[in-house]
């Protein structure tokens, strides 16, 4: 069947008298490769007979098996929603919906949900709130964790989707590359993301064989995912390639995720990764996520492209895709930029207030080496690890010279990992606001925006971790006796556009200190982040 024939479908199905059912209103809705008749009760969708290389709709036996594929895998999120397949017939000239006659065509009949409680216009009416991106986390974690593992696949072969996929959308929206979209953004996208590809396969075959690619839904967003009095309901899974819902978790959940930074509701987003990382202890996934945001971003920036390509949009359909595809490639560029470039992470606080706890638990999870500002004064000046330095602050190794030279031997080691590729966690107070300044400086010059992850406790614990230090031994030479000196010479943070500053309560669980500071430092930065707020 044709298009001419599927637009006489279409047709016939503007009319309300089409339907077995009474029909007072019809609403028509469309996407690249899908057409929707809205009848009040019920939705009746119908895939047009394409083949796009990553989906193929071009016979009727095909769009047959793929509406019945659409109905079995939705229902794993969906309840009471997808009800069945029907087939639209021909009879002496008339179209009719499952009567007597040649089938034509298929659609999916589904009950229709009310427009307001999707999550994307919710967020529009000011609607959402924590409480329900912590049920979505949790409704989504739950998923994710029964999910079937991906059968059939080796770990290679899930590394080389994923690449394929990627390089599958830059092939198909070259075309467009330098009509369209800017050719510059285009090509750091495309470098930053096969680059992270080629030399993270690692990751990815760990995520692999630690389980973490499952049957997932493939098109997680805000306009598919429904808050209604029957529970919330996701609709619209992949059903047309395997390849692409057989992926990752944390890819699929990276949709949503980037979907609502593109919203600009960075915040709902955390909190819906925070729950969904408590609930499945899956921290490690951050360390993929700007990646596959960027991904998910190019996508929709390549889905648009399509839809332009149409040639029956109206004038407003086509300026609305024309600015969401230059809106999501500039959103691609921002995660590309984020996962392809070193980071500088600055441990710093008062002593005692957790900072070689927190910096030991993220090097585990990085997996880099943290540079301690105690090890490198005293190797500066010959003393052993737990060798005292000296009994009073600010004399002999912690004597104001000492210290310039101590903060000055921690931005080389810094620099020389930078300019080596690498990423550097930093363990070290740095209370004088002149020492944080040179660290920006120098990270400013490389392109970078350090992460400065400011360590606090309450004073009463402070002093309690400081007191058991005199029978326990510890690299750091400060004392119960040090505390009102130390907090005197502290300088607090003023907010710079230039660094990211995160403050974190050690006294919470270290799971959730850790969890909250990356969920921060690899999320896209708001403006309170970027002023310096606190964030944790």
């Amino acid at each position: 069947m044709g298009d001419k024939s599927q637009i006489q479908i279409f047709k016939a199905m503007e009319n309300p008298g089409f339907y077995p059912h009474p029909v007072h209103r019809i609403e028509k809705r469309e996407t690249h490769i899908s057409k929707v008749f809205l009848t009040g009760e019920y939705v009746y969708k119908i895939k047009k007979p394409l083949d796009l290389g990553f989906l193929d709709f071009s016979t009727l036996e095909k769009r047959r098996f793929y509406c019945d594929r659409e109905i079995s895998l939705n229902r794993r999120l969906a309840h009471d929603i997808y009800l069945e397949v029907v087939a639209i017939t021909l009879k002496n000239g008339d179209y009719g919906l499952d009567k007597e006659g040649r089938t034509v065509e298929y659609a999916v009949r589904m009950r229709q949900l009310p427009d307001d409680r999707s999550l994307q216009r919710m967020i529009k009416a000011g609607e959402i709130n924590k409480n329900n991106m912590i049920e979505l986390g949790r409704k989504l974690a739950r998923f994710y964790l029964q999910a079937p593992e991906s059968e059939g696949l080796e770990a290679g072969d899930a590394w080389r989707n994923v690449l394929d996929a990627c390089e599958e959308n830059f092939r198909q929206t070259k075309s467009f590359r330098d009509t369209l979209l800017d050719r510059e953004t285009w090509e750091t996208v495309q470098g930053a993301t096969i680059s992270f590809l080629k030399t993270h396969r690692s990751h990815f075959i760990h995520r692999f064989n630690a389980g973490k690619f499952r049957d997932c839904h493939g098109d997680l967003r805000t306009g598919h995912v429904y808050f209604t009095d029957k529970g919330i309901q996701i609709i619209d899974c992949i059903e047309f390639n395997d390849r692409l819902r057989h992926i990752d978790v944390i890819n699929d959940l990276a949709f949503l995720l980037m979907d609502l930074d593109f919203h600009g509701e960075q915040a709902l987003g955390n909190c819906l990764l925070n729950e969904f990382l408590e609930q499945t202890d899956d921290t490690n996934a951050i360390l993929m996520m700007a990646f596959y945001k960027c991904y998910r971003a190019f996508v929709r920036c390549k889905i648009n492209c399509i839809f332009l390509a149409s040639n029956d949009l109206q004038p407003g359909e086509r300026e609305k895709a024309r600015r969401h595809a230059l809106k999501y490639l500039d959103l691609s560029c921002q995660y590309a930029i984020q996962f392809s470039r070193p980071r500088i992470w600055v441990l710093c606080g008062m002593p005692a207030t957790g900072k070689s706890t927190i910096a030991g638990a993220l090097a585990r999870i990085l997996e880099i080496e943290p540079i301690r500002s105690d090890l490198v004064r005293k190797e500066l000046f010959g003393l052993k690890p737990h060798e005292r330095g000296g009994v009073n602050f600010g004399e002999k190794i912690y004597a104001p010279s000492a210290g310039s030279l101590t903060y000055g031997k921690l931005l080389c080691l810094a620099q020389e990992e930078i300019e080596n590729g690498k990423s550097v966690i930093l363990d070290a107070t740095f209370s004088r606001a002149k020492h944080r300044e040179d660290l920006v400086r120098l990270a400013k010059d490389k392109g970078i925006k350090p992460v400065f992850i400011e360590c606090t406790a309450a004073e009463e614990t402070v002093k309690e971790r400081l007191q058991k230090r005199r029978s326990a031994p510890s690299v750091s030479d400060a004392r119960l006796e040090h505390f009102d000196e130390l907090k005197a010479r502290y300088e607090p943070f003023i907010g710079d556009e230039n660094a990211r500053h995160i403050m974190v309560d050690t006294t919470l669980p270290l799971d959730a200190c850790i969890r909250r500071i990356l969920i921060r430092a690899f999320g896209k930065e708001n403006k309170n982040q970027a002023k310096g707020g606190k964030d944790v």
